[in-house]
């Protein structure tokens, strides 16, 4: 649906899981409201760089207003074309079905950003006029008497969006869904995906909470994106929720191998765990890019109220090329 309630156009679905996860995926999906799309006429004939950003908001927690004025601020100059991939954030309405019995859902969370109001991701694209997808992975809590909501991924632009799909991930503990769109730049298409995978296994396989869980997602994941799309760069940007093997789990190898920029990615913690205060590496952004392309980005110091922090890049050409 669009922003206002009515039908929009139809997204792509992409399974990545398999057979024996659907029993459990379709208990979480019974629960969740419609996929969100909106198109904003956004700049004109946008060219390089692209400003592209990756942050998990913390459902509501995070200020979104904020970092998008960050990121994309207004100068009274034609902007520069920007894209956040976003990880929890929330929606809410009267489209969301009853949280009816064999249906799953996740434990409410009701994070308030300082300064601002706690805003669902569909009214926030609205109010700035912004292009959005955004794909409900599960229900934010349960039949508790609360205004129903849905959380997920999504993706923000000051451009069009196109080719949207959401790509189901396999089932560990929770539904994931992934959400990717392409934006045209200088003529040519960038492909982008927003990514959160699993942060721990149930505890009859705890086991997987090291990385094989997040290592079979992100296997999936790999197989349908970027697969056979025809886009000239791709961005894969999220929450891989590594614990502490970090860079070693096998959610990232696998992704190196097919995204090989930044050659040398900020080496700094991005999440800030509840217990003690530790900080660790979760979150990152990956580029695929022709030649004479590059992209790099940077741990902003501002969490923005969230519990991760954002990282923000963009894509540019090389000296030399034109």
């Amino acid at each position: 649906m669009d922003p206002d309630g009515r039908p929009a156009p139809s997204i792509r679905w992409t399974p990545a899981a398999t057979g024996r996860d659907e029993p459990e995926l379709a208990r979480w999906r019974a629960a969740v409201g419609p996929v969100r799309v909106r198109n904003a006429t956004g700049i004109g004939a946008p060219k390089l760089p692209l400003t592209v950003a990756a942050w998990n908001a913390q459902v509501g927690g995070g200020a979104i207003r904020r970092l998008w004025n960050r990121i994309a601020p207004d100068t009274g100059k034609e902007a520069v074309p920007a894209v956040l991939l976003l990880q929890e954030v929330f929606a809410t309405g009267p489209d969301l079905p009853e949280a009816a019995a064999g249906s799953a859902w996740a434990d409410r969370i009701t994070g308030t950003p300082q300064g601002e109001d706690r805003t669902d991701i569909v009214s926030f694209a609205r109010e700035a006029s912004l292009s959005l997808v955004y794909v409900p992975s599960m229900r934010n809590g349960g039949p508790d008497g609360s205004p129903p909501e849905d959380r997920g991924n999504a993706i923000l632009a000051n451009v069009p969006l196109s080719s949207a799909r959401a790509i189901e991930l396999p089932f560990e503990r929770q539904r994931r869904v992934v959400v990717a769109a392409e934006v045209t730049i200088g003529g040519r298409r960038v492909a982008l995906c927003s990514v959160h995978l699993e942060n721990r296994a149930p505890w009859a396989r705890a086991w997987r909470t090291l990385g094989s869980g997040r290592g079979r997602q992100m296997a999936g994941l790999l197989g349908v994106f970027p697969g056979n799309s025809h886009a000239d760069a791709f961005v894969l940007g999220g929450d891989l929720n590594t614990w502490m093997f970090g860079r070693r789990e096998a959610a990232y190898t696998l992704a190196r191998r097919t995204f090989r920029q930044p050659e040398h990615p900020d080496p700094r913690p991005t999440h800030h765990l509840e217990v003690g205060g530790w900080l660790r590496r979760a979150d990152y952004l990956l580029f695929r890019l022709p030649p004479g392309w590059r992209g790099e980005y940077r741990t902003l110091d501002d969490s923005f109220g969230s519990d991760h922090y954002p990282l923000v890049g963009d894509i540019r050409k090389t000296a030399g090329f034109e």
